[in-house]
């Protein structure tokens, strides 16, 4: 079939007007974006379809995450603890830390040897229940592998949380494992240094519990003030509000102090949470509201699923503001049916992070599970929230050890060295092809330039982000593609050179260097398939787009230049062959 023309011209020319109608859109994009005079011109609806820029070329975050170790070990501690041994281990957590900083090493191995196996067999037994495998005289182990399982379920969870969610233009991050406790990701594109930075550090800590009654609020209050050793009085600090209390914004640090010193008044069957409304929280006037809540959920973040953002029907007293939908499993349907019947009349709080969103009354007994969380500033909250719940709760709890903002005049200057060693490369090749190879050389620099084509378009039909190693993968792309078209006119040179006919030259010129060519980008080929799929980031760039300009030059040099000879020699009598 390949052998007629006709068919060969139809192949080529429906690859390059697919590869012209991928690289249209960035071609248009990238024009009006780098003219100052077509600012005013909407190009939003470009930029899904463009080619995707990494983080070296377009700028934005580079994140380093690291295990929060002080509340991840005092999670994993037993929940049994005496409010004196929690304090005792608290101390050697904040010890061991204090001591990795310093020498740079493991902070459980500092804890290790600080606290020692026994007791840190007594602060940690109940992970010993949960790791029946696992020697009950070496809690370190036990503490790494369970370091491990949540790193492990840290870097699933981060990626289905940014890869799922486009609200920041992350929808391709590098997101990978840094030593035991470390994690690095990379945001190109990102403009919102804040938001993007609260997003990433979510827990996603989910949960539906109760709000007690001011009655008790105010037994706790009492109860703290007459024994805690605080000069300020809660009481002073706090007035009763609708079923919680308010507070200056002003006192919120030393509110926490004291509600943290006082944990032993809550017998670990409360806790006092703020709420979300964090607007304007720069006014020191501005008032904020507390809840008394139970320590132990009705709801968790597990029992729930199907999380949506949507703007709420009329109807609704919240109708046309941004809510979030979600149902629950089976089993939190049944838990959220008996705490709902049991709790008629009680507030019910929505909690996420230990932030209350809301705390509607329950009015009935809720038999379907489905729930709607309200209380958002705008769309992007809502959608920010909707996704942290849909991609799971943090089995541990992070926070941000590095943060670098890279700016795009760094990437400007990458694209622009990258793009002319790219050009001067070109017209070096051209040059060179056409002295040694006459007009065989110039149809293969047409082919080139073919190739370059259809490897632009497959790499955005791709949504691949192109990277400075990807440049340097087109780069080579381009040496790859010549050095398959030397191989074949050495050959047909060498048919010449024995007296075949030109015809006859062609065809055996392309037969046998074809399997030569096979070879050699076969096993560069599998090279680059090994660095795309276990490599990341900037290797898996160059991977990819070397992967890419493999396939499309065997294509050019072994397809399109033997289309281009056979149709001169078949409606042109070549009596000598220009190579």
């Amino acid at each position: 079939m390949f052998q007629r023309l006709h068919i060969r011209w139809i192949i080529i020319l429906g690859f390059l007007s697919l590869a012209v109608y991928f690289i249209n859109p960035t071609y248009q994009y990238y024009s009006i974006s780098s003219n100052p005079e077509l600012n005013d011109i909407n190009i939003d609806y470009l930029k899904d379809d463009a080619l995707k820029l990494g983080l070296d070329l377009q700028g934005g975050l580079y994140i380093v995450l690291e295990l929060d170790y002080k509340s991840y070990l005092l999670g994993q501690a037993n929940k049994t603890l005496t409010q004196s041994l929690k304090k005792e281990l608290e101390n050697d957590i904040d010890s061991a830390i204090k001591e990795s900083l310093s020498g740079q090493t493991d902070v459980l191995d500092e804890l290790f040897n600080i606290s020692a196996n026994a007791k840190l067999a007594k602060f940690y037994s109940s992970l010993l229940k949960v790791s029946p495998n696992s020697d009950p005289n070496n809690i370190l182990k036990v503490l790494k592998d369970k370091r491990k399982e949540s790193m492990t379920a840290i870097l699933d969870i981060m990626r289905n949380r940014i890869e799922n969610h486009n609200q920041y233009g992350v929808g391709e991050p590098s997101i990978q494992r840094f030593g035991s406790d470390r994690l690095v990701i990379e945001l190109a594109g990102v403009s919102d240094v804040s938001n993007a930075k609260e997003y990433i550090q979510r827990t996603a800590e989910f949960e539906l519990t109760l709000v007690h009654s001011i009655q008790k609020f105010n037994e706790i209050i009492f109860k703290i003030d007459n024994n805690g050793d605080n000069q300020l009085k809660l009481q002073n600090l706090l007035s009763a509000s609708r079923g919680s209390m308010l507070a200056m914004q002003k006192d919120y640090d030393i509110i926490n102090l004291i509600v943290k010193n006082s944990e032993s008044f809550f017998n670990d069957k409360y806790q006092i949470l703020w709420d979300n409304n964090t607007s304007n929280t720069d006014n020191d006037q501005v008032l904020r509201r507390l809840y008394l809540v139970n320590q132990k959920s009705a709801i968790s973040g597990g029992e729930i699923k199907e999380p949506k953002a949507l703007i709420s029907e009329f109807g609704n007293d919240d109708a046309g503001k941004w809510i979030v939908n979600l149902d629950m499993t089976k089993a939190g349907k049944v838990k959220w049916s008996r705490f709902t019947g049991n709790n008629i009349g009680n507030q019910v709080a929505i909690v996420l992070d230990k932030k209350v969103f809301m705390a509607p009354t329950i009015q009935n007994k809720i038999s379907s599970g489905g729930t709607r969380i309200t209380g958002f500033a705008n769309k992007q909250e809502a959608q920010d929230i909707a996704a942290v719940l849909k991609a799971g709760e943090l089995p541990a709890p992070i926070k941000i050890a590095q943060i670098n903002y890279i700016g795009p005049s760094l990437g400007k200057d990458s694209i622009d060295s990258g793009w002319k060693s790219m050009i001067f490369g070109i017209l070096i090749i051209f040059i060179f092809m056409i002295i040694y190879y006459n007009i065989s050389g110039l149809l293969a620099n047409l082919a080139l330039l073919i190739n370059m084509i259809l490897v632009l378009g497959i790499l955005i039909s791709m949504e691949a982000v192109l990277t400075l190693p990807g440049i340097a993968g087109l780069l080579l792309t381009v040496g790859m593609s010549v050095d398959a078209n030397i191989i074949i006119f050495e050959r047909i040179r060498e048919e010449l050179r024995i007296g075949s006919k030109v015809k006859a030259a062609i065809n055996n010129g392309y037969n046998r260097a074809f399997i030569t060519i096979f070879d050699a980008n076969v096993t560069t080929l599998l090279t680059a398939f090994v660095l795309s799929f276990i490599g990341s980031g900037p290797i898996k760039g160059f991977a990819t787009t070397l992967s890419v300009g493999i396939l499309c030059s065997m294509f050019s040099a072994v397809f399109i230049t033997r289309t281009i000879f056979l149709t001169l020699s078949n409606y042109i009598s070549i009596k000598k062959l220009s190579i």
